[in-house]
């Protein structure tokens, strides 16, 4: 069955500028590059909610562009989400399809002000009804804390976007095309793995014109891949990308197409060479420009490691736990640095490695908390002296300080429950899971230095990794695979 998403998007008056701005750039973005037979529909709201466009299946570039059209660049008025919902239903019963596993994309910046305050229970029996998933955006510190419920009760997710502004369009945006990647379903997509190689936001300053970034494409991947740069200032940017044998594609040369409207430029490649690649931004301009450089590409074949991160919510007896795994064709990595970055509701970051390990579970309990609100999740893994983050949501505390961390035995007793099952990976069937891992949990053998982790990725931290943190989890893990070698000449001897 085809994707169907009803975009439900706030156009309060609190949304006037950057945020209205960047909304519409990322939903035409998302609109140009949905695949012909999805269906998709616009429903607007402030202080009541409306449809500016039917759910409408894309078969034409004519039915692209009027949706496009319809789609907000400004905002006023108060707030009314329950109202936003509700006509997001109403969007998808008008159009006579199955709601069962359709999506709906809500974004908002504030919270709830008109009617029940508790809009949630009055939507919640609607949704389940329809069966349909909501993934939610909250813009900015004020945006409304019940969306967690929300998004939780209909098995959607919630991004938030802490830090907005003229000055940070380029990291709300990358927030918002990740969110938006959850509702792309489609049949083709879900039977591939797409590995996110770079996703970062690069700086050209006013004194230089150029910056660079190195790009590797491991044997493992390289079909179908995708080089991104966009920019609000795309206009005073070329883009150079150099293969590892030295040839050569450019924006000058029209290799490397750029598209104005969209304030990007793309190239793809059907298959693409292994090794080092170099993306190079030269801009002509005398004042300085933010780009967001993404390059996906899709596995050849099994050898890919892949990530897969959730984050559990507090509960009564338990902080918030974040959880990570790595694996090999289904089968656990073992022996990987992991460290999750936070960003807290104070605009600082903390981090907390997770080195608790058991069965091919990665995990750590979260308790340096700054206070109520929304706290942003992307976790490093390193391997060989290669990184890659993953940006995991966000996870909410309200007025919790558990005093204390939970038994040794608690995150077992939650894999015994199925609380991570979408995480679930292969054990052998003598109690050892697959990869070198006892039944204790204990790690008995190291992944090979020579292999390079590469994961699944879909929005890399705002913290870049400098090379000091590089080198030191290389010899973190170093001395890892050094007491695990003495440990079995121990008991070989």
């Amino acid at each position: 069955m085809s994707d169907r998403t009803v975009f439900v998007l706030d156009v309060s008056g609190s949304m006037a500028g950057a945020k209205a701005q960047t909304l519409h750039l990322q939903t035409v973005r998302f609109i140009e590059r949905i695949s012909d037979g999805n269906s998709v529909g616009i429903v607007l709201f402030n202080g009541k909610a409306w449809t500016v466009h039917g759910l409408t299946r894309l078969a034409t570039r004519e039915i692209r562009n009027a949706i496009i059209a319809s789609v907000p660049q400004t905002g006023s008025g108060s707030t009314d989400i329950r109202a936003g919902i509700m006509e997001g239903l109403s969007a998808f019963s008008r159009a006579g399809v199955s709601t069962v596993g359709a999506n709906m994309f809500l974004v908002s910046d504030g919270g709830h002000c008109c009617g029940n305050p508790d809009y949630v229970s009055d939507v919640l029996p609607h949704l389940s009804q329809a069966q349909v998933r909501v993934v939610c955006v909250a813009i900015g510190s004020s945006a409304d804390p019940h969306l967690e419920r929300l998004s939780h009760e209909t098995k959607g997710t919630v991004y938030n976007i802490s830090r907005v502004g003229a000055d940070s369009k380029e990291m709300i945006a990358r927030i918002m095309e990740a969110a938006m990647q959850e509702v792309i379903t489609s049949k083709e997509m879900a039977e591939v793995v797409t590995i996110s190689v770079v996703n970062e936001i690069l700086t050209i300053d006013d004194s230089t014109d150029s910056a660079e970034i190195q790009v590797p494409i491991d044997p493992d991947i390289g079909r179908n891949t995708q080089i991104q740069v966009r920019s609000e200032d795309i206009k005073f940017i070329d883009i150079d990308i150099t293969s590892p044998s030295g040839t050569t594609y450019s924006t000058n040369g029209g290799q490397v197409l750029k598209r104005l409207e969209l304030k990007q430029c793309q190239q793809y490649m059907d298959e693409t060479e292994p090794g080092v690649w170099l993306i190079k931004l030269n801009k002509h301009c005398g004042q300085a420009v933010r780009a967001h450089v993404k390059v996906e590409s899709e596995a050849t074949g099994v050898n890919a490691i892949q990530m897969n991160v959730q984050l559990r919510a507090p509960e009564a007896d338990c902080p918030p736990i974040i959880v990570c795994t790595l694996s090999k064709a289904n089968e656990p990595v073992v022996g990987a640095v992991v460290t999750a970055t936070v960003d807290r509701p104070n605009e600082t970051q903390t981090e907390l490695p997770l080195n608790n390990y058991y069965e091919g579970f990665y995990y750590g309990y979260y308790t340096d908390y700054s206070g109520t609100g929304r706290y942003n999740v992307s976790v490093l893994a390193t391997n060989s002296g290669n990184s890659t983050n993953w940006k995991a949501s966000s996870f909410q505390i309200k007025d919790y300080q558990p005093s204390q961390l939970p038994s040794g035995d608690h995150f077992q007793e939650l894999l015994l429950s199925n609380a991570f099952g979408g995480m679930r990976i292969n054990s052998t069937s003598n109690g050892q899971a697959a990869g070198g891992t006892s039944a204790s949990g204990q790690p008995t053998s190291f992944t090979s230095t020579s292999t390079k982790v590469t994961m699944i990725s879909y929005l890399s931290s705002i913290k870049e990794t400098s090379v000091e943190e590089v080198n030191s989890y290389q010899r973190r893990l170093d001395d890892i695979n050094s007491k695990i070698n003495l440990a079995k000449l121990v008991n070989d001897s």
